[in-house]
């Protein structure tokens, strides 16, 4: 029953891609959807990551198509971050950075493949190449919501690596950079956590209403133990 459901859905991916190849799009989602199935299938009988005959190859492929048909598209950009993706969950780490080296520095689609390339480094506990690539960009592109990705990644993989005092100027930058963007609101929130709510940091000041309708403030508890839970309801 499950094995049909599953070739049900490849079936409508599938002509759903076609519907999209005639309207002059690629549908990227679908061809992920075939992809990991095929990929899951392949593995779960007992193919191989290294093996010659990986449907990895075909699928990275395909998507690199639709970038090279689309680029500077929100598909496009998917396709390409998305095969370098692939890649690495193949364990094919020199063929993912080959794939990521073609990619613009200019390029929209490096505002989400650092994020993947700092999946890659944690994988092999290698980040050799993760900074010298983002280095590289950082430097050369001049796109502002390009560089704040690459300085939010930075500044997670400093933080991972306990190196506090160069994630806050990376995370710093980020912000600076585009504030609007999606790793420049990241980039704030785990600013403002290291900033203020590490370990041993004095909690931010705040007051609230208790249950009985009286004011209470933290700064009343100052030099008392204090146990503050969080909750929330729907």
């Amino acid at each position: 029953m499950l094995r049909s459901m599953r070739k049900l859905a490849i079936v409508f991916s599938v002509a759903a891609m076609a519907a999209g190849q005639q309207s002059g799009t690629r549908d990227v989602d679908g061809i992920l959807t075939q992809a990991r199935a095929e990929i899951r299938d392949f593995e779960k009988t007992g193919g191989k990551k290294g093996d010659a005959n990986h449907p990895v190859e075909k699928w990275v492929r395909t998507l690199w198509a639709v970038y090279e048909e689309s680029p500077r598209t929100p598909e496009g950009d998917k396709a390409a971050v998305q095969a370098v993706h692939l890649l690495i969950h193949a364990d094919r780490f020199p063929e993912a950075y080959e794939r990521a080296d073609r990619v613009p520095a200019d390029d929209p689609a490096w505002e989400d493949m650092p994020e993947i390339l700092v999946e890659a480094g944690s994988l092999q506990n290698d980040f050799t190449y993760f900074f010298r690539k983002l280095t590289a960009v950082l430097t050369t592109s001049t796109k502002p919501a390009i560089r704040a990705a690459i300085e939010w990644n930075l500044g997670r993989v400093w933080q991972g690596q306990k190196q506090e005092e160069k994630a806050k100027a990376a995370y710093q930058a980020a912000l600076e950079l585009a504030p609007d963007s999606a790793s420049g609101r990241q980039a704030e929130r785990q600013l403002y956590e290291l900033l203020h709510l590490g370990p041993g940091r004095p909690a931010p000041a705040f007051s609230a209403t208790a249950l009985d309708g009286s004011q209470i403030s933290l700064a009343d508890y100052r030099g008392k133990p204090v146990v503050v839970v969080f909750w929330s309801s729907t």
